[in-house]
């Protein structure tokens, strides 16, 4: 199944490209803070999320943009949702002076993919200067691949939605952060771009967030669970198990202080099987998880069922005034005798709330 590839409502999305690294958007007030020792070598297991500005000029954090960094072996990373409801990269980072460069990893076929389409050259050397840490053999299998899919699509009717995919501006190939920090307010300045191919020219583009003042997250935990299951998880109307889960009827939007009902209906998950416990984790909006709840089992012609279902309802509205997308997240664990036949997975499903 596929994630919930949407960015945060509140967000403006910045579609002009630029050959050099954007400047993007910079918001906040102008207060200075006293004795600041924030420094880049001090981010190790923070927590950092975008500062909002509301219409009426207050500023508060908001988690819906929001950043992890790690420290192992005096290599830096950091996890980032890119404001989106959904999804979370990891992102390896290089730091450099005083500023840190993160990138998600290198997909080599895709640039070369990319510079082909856009009438550019794809060599080994060529992708040598996007990312010299790539492998020669891994390098060299990526141009093969890439020249072989290149083939595959000329000269057919498919051609020009293929050209179109791998040669436009919003085709995102590698996400980029420049983290710096802004010691007169103690806070960071996030450069949230990525980098695309067009024409055969490598070029940087802004993502949504932009550029931002982030600050240090002390509101409770938030959800660092990449979702990779978006259409499992049924909101509904409905108290009790559908009866026809061919035709559930699903709820697409919701008012504020409206009951959804959640139906979790993915097949792989309705069968209990023997010596497997089975427990879940929910978060809405990426915050305030319940963890350790447990599907009902029910008795079923053949034999017994899994049941998944929880209620949820919103009942702040966003303080810009824009429309909320609710959001909710199920981790599912599945713990055996054998442990061979343990794990997780993460689901995710999103309404509009008005």
């Amino acid at each position: 199944m596929r994630s919930l590839n949407l960015a945060v409502l509140a967000l403006p999305l910045l579609l002009v490209a630029c050959e050099e690294r954007g400047s993007g958007i910079y918001v906040g007030g102008s207060g200075a803070v006293a004795d600041c020792d924030l420094g880049l070598d001090k981010l190790n297991d923070t927590t950092w999320v975008i500062l909002k500005v509301n219409p009426d000029k207050t500023e508060e954090p908001d988690p819906h943009a929001r950043m992890k960094f790690s420290v192992q072996d005096g290599k830096y990373s950091v996890q980032y949702n890119v404001g989106s409801l959904s999804d979370v990269y990891t992102y390896g980072c290089e730091k450099k002076a005083d500023e840190l460069t993160c990138r998600e990893e290198p997909r080599a076929r895709d640039w070369c993919q990319a510079l082909l389409v856009g009438g550019g050259e794809c060599t080994s050397e060529v992708l040598k200067t996007y990312d010299p840490t790539i492998p020669d053999d891994e390098l060299a299998k990526a141009v093969e691949e890439a020249k072989a899919n290149v083939a595959k699509y000329q000269n057919t009717p498919d051609w020009k939605q293929f050209e179109l995919n791998n040669n436009n501006l919003g085709n995102k190939l590698q996400g980029l952060l420049y983290v710096k920090v802004d010691a007169r307010k103690c806070r960071l300045r996030i450069t949230d771009n990525y980098m695309t191919i067009y024409n055969g020219k490598r070029t940087e583009d802004s993502n949504p967030v932009g550029t931002n003042p982030f600050v240090k997250w002390s509101g409770g935990e938030l959800l660092w669970d990449h979702c990779k299951d978006g259409g499992d998880i049924a909101p509904t109307h409905l108290a009790e198990y559908p009866t026809d889960l061919a035709t559930v009827p699903l709820v697409r939007e919701a008012t504020l202080g409206e009951q959804v009902d959640f139906w979790y209906l993915g097949q792989d998950a309705r069968t209990p099987v023997e010596g497997c416990k089975y427990s879940y984790d929910l978060w809405f909006d990426g915050m305030n998880p319940q963890r350790g709840l447990t599907p009902d089992r029910v008795d079923v012609k053949g034999g017994q069922e899994l049941r998944w279902h929880w209620t949820h309802t919103w009942s702040e509205p966003n303080k810009d005034g824009t429309q909320l997308a609710g959001t909710t997240t199920m981790v599912r664990h599945w713990t055996c005798a054998d442990a061979t036949k343990s794990g997780e997975e993460v689901s995710c499903a999103a309404v509009v709330v008005k």
